[in-house]
């Protein structure tokens, strides 16, 4: 760990050397505004005014990363970790609580959830989504059920494709390098009259931790139409699928080493959106998703003196939602702006392994309203809250209220107080997991005898903003306390009647735990010249359960850094991830690491086309575990290329 530290700080001077202003700011840098979110109320409003903590990843951050994997991104977000389990199960959480599924984190993907109601997780590597669409990603940090409705109880993720406008032409990209590193980008957008159009084709393929087998290799299309027939209709069409097989892999259930998964993912979107006046617009928003994961593993030999073998051979399940949303947005008074949203969606699910032979399917309501009204031009006070009808969680009401103070320019305070839910999934409320030995059940793995109760989360917080737009720095800090109840987990085996192995189902479903957390984070963004940026984080957390997973599932401290600098031939970035040790609900420890990434890119143009080289390491500090001490990442390089004409 000493030598870490001191390589850490040998970087350090370097970063400093970057930190100089080398292009001073226009007059137009100097009096730039606040970034502007839409993600914490549907509003359209400065973050120094929006009602919750929210972190923007930009473009230029996605690309001086270096990342290739979207959950990779937000090792840049305060308070969040990321961990990979195996090659294709990256798991994300926000300041703790979590097990490998984040259950408690909605994912929106330019509106639509890729929230997984069967299992209560996101299958990141399953995204139909390349990384070189994404615009920007904005991160409400703290609950946000009153915006995005249950399951938005830690945080809620909230990702913006790029226009069919950006990049006409044809854009053509490729990566190699170590951990069997292979990618591959074809693209073109273009435009006819009042329509413009982008179709994405990207594969991925990596092996992705030491000595594991978990070789993964993803294959993605994606295409968006946009037409705008007159100054006031505009209408998106989407739609995308991604093609996954994945060694040594789980999708839902963990149950053996040696499986194997197929998965697909696909959907089709279309928004209209109509602006009214200056002071009025509506949106209709539906889409439709569909998943499905093949997953096997060897066949279970009975063990003496019962002879064949034990049921099932697979793990498959599939799941589908289909999902229409109305939302309309005013300004009736000129200190008072509103927006209220209507949704209905239906959920699917099936896995006849682990649920039964019948597909299980609910429906759910939701009306939401959010007000943010100016008394004052030093105040902006926010209301909002949704109601929801949920098929598991019953009928269910998630407010906020808070207030942001700007005394003075440059300076803002925030408080809010919040309530969320997280409704139980499929798989807790409906699971049914036996071996059998026809006719009888040899094993009964995983039951769900118990009427399931939503877990609830309380949360107050307190944030402080600080611009100076001079030095081209902006702070954001937060203090927060969260509550949360009836935490769903597995409990003591359940007396299952016939059962030849006589000791009940091994894992049931229960609402057993509850939990509190508290701590402060900041994030600070500088940018003293055109060529200079630095971003840094830090956050520290502590929580008090009545369940010891959950006490230590989040790190005392973590600490990122993202620097990036334009040398005029070269442009360079380094990234450094310090995490405290944590252990992952259900599992091991994993001791404190850092991690520190390089880049560097060379841009360049041949005649009309523009091209780009760029060379990534990663961890070149060592080997370090994510996940326990057997799961190791370790350095890494690979090389991209990229043109477009």
């Amino acid at each position: 760990m000493l030598n870490r530290s001191l390589a850490v700080m040998a970087c350090m001077p370097t970063v400093l050397a970057w930190a100089a202003p080398a292009d001073p700011l226009s007059e137009m840098d100097y009096f730039s505004e606040q970034p502007v979110v839409l993600s914490a109320s549907r509003l359209s409003q400065p973050v120094n005014r929006a009602p919750a903590a929210v972190t923007v990843i930009t473009r230029e951050m996605i690309e001086a990363s270096g990342f290739r994997h979207l959950p990779d991104l937000l090792r840049l977000v305060p308070g969040f970790q990321v961990s990979w389990v195996r090659g294709n199960i990256p798991t994300v959480t926000y300041q703790g609580l979590s097990s490998i599924y984040s259950r408690r984190i909605q994912v929106l993907v330019d509106g639509r959830s890729v929230y997984n109601p069967a299992y209560g997780q996101v299958q990141w590597r399953g995204i139909p989504l390349a990384l070189d669409d994404i615009d920007r990603i904005e991160v409400v940090r703290g609950p946000n059920a009153a915006n995005d409705g249950v399951n938005a109880v830690q945080a809620s993720i909230h990702i913006y494709t790029r226009s069919a406008s950006d990049d006409p032409g044809w854009t053509v990209g490729a990566s190699v390098g170590s951990a069997k590193v292979r990618d591959g980008l074809l693209r073109y957008a273009g435009a006819s009259g009042d329509w413009l159009w982008r179709v994405t084709l990207n594969s991925r393929s990596d092996d992705w931790l030491k000595n594991q087998r978990d070789e993964a290799h993803d294959h993605l299309l994606d295409a968006r139409a946009e037409w705008r027939p007159n100054n006031r209709d505009a209408v998106t069409l989407q739609a995308g699928g991604v093609l996954g097989e994945w060694d040594n892999s789980s999708v839902g259930y963990t149950f053996s080493n040696q499986q194997t998964t197929d998965f697909f993912n696909g959907y089709v979107q279309a928004r209209w959106q109509r602006t009214l006046s200056t002071r009025s617009e509506w949106s209709l928003l539906v889409n439709h998703t569909v998943t499905r994961a093949d997953e096997t593993f060897p066949p279970i030999p009975a063990p003496l003196p019962f002879s064949g073998v034990l049921a099932p051979d697979n793990l498959n399940y599939g799941f589908s939602r289909s999902a229409l949303e109305f939302s309309w947005q005013g300004q009736p008074l000129e200190q008072l702006r509103t927006v209220w949203t209507a949704e209905a969606r239906l959920d699917r699910a099936w896995s006849a392994s682990l649920a039964g032979p019948d597909t299980h399917q609910g429906t759910m309501y939701r009306l939401s309203g959010s007000m943010e009204w100016n008394p004052a031009e030093e105040w902006v006070l926010h209301a909002g809250a949704m109601l929801e009808k949920h098929y598991y969680a019953g009928t269910r009401l998630s407010p906020r209220l808070a207030v942001n103070w700007l005394p003075v320019p440059g300076h803002s305070f925030r408080l809010g107080v919040s309530r969320a839910y997280r409704s139980p999934t499929f798989l807790e409320q409906e699971s049914d997991f036996k071996f059998t030995q026809a006719p009888f059940i040899f094993d009964q793995r995983l039951l769900s005898p118990f009427k399931l109760k939503p877990e609830r989360m309380d949360s107050v917080e307190l944030g402080y903003l600080f611009h100076l737009q001079k030095l081209g720095l902006d702070l954001d800090t937060r203090l927060f306390h969260n509550r949360l109840d009836d935490i769903i987990d597995f409990t003591t085996p359940y007396p299952v009647a016939g059962e030849l192995a006589g000791d009940g189902a091994d894992l049931t479903y229960a609402n057993l735990y509850r939990a509190h957390q508290w701590g402060g984070e900041y994030q600070l963004r500088w940018q003293p010249g055109k060529a200079t940026w630095l971003a840094l984080s830090q956050s520290r957390t502590r929580i008090r359960s009545d369940f010891q997973d959950l006490v230590d599932s989040a790190p005392a401290q973590s600490l990122t850094l993202l620097a990036s600098h334009d040398f005029g031939l070269l442009s360079g970035s380094v990234g450094y991830y310090r995490v405290g040790k944590i252990r992952w609900v259900g599992s091991f420890e994993t001791p404190a690491y850092d991690r520190i990434d390089l880049r560097l890119s060379r841009a360049f143009k041949v005649g009309n086309t523009r091209a780009e080289l760029a060379v990534v390491a990663q961890s070149i500090l060592g080997d370090y575990s994510e996940f326990d001490t057997d799961r190791l990442f370790e350095p890494r390089a690979y090389v991209s290329f990229k043109m477009h004409f």
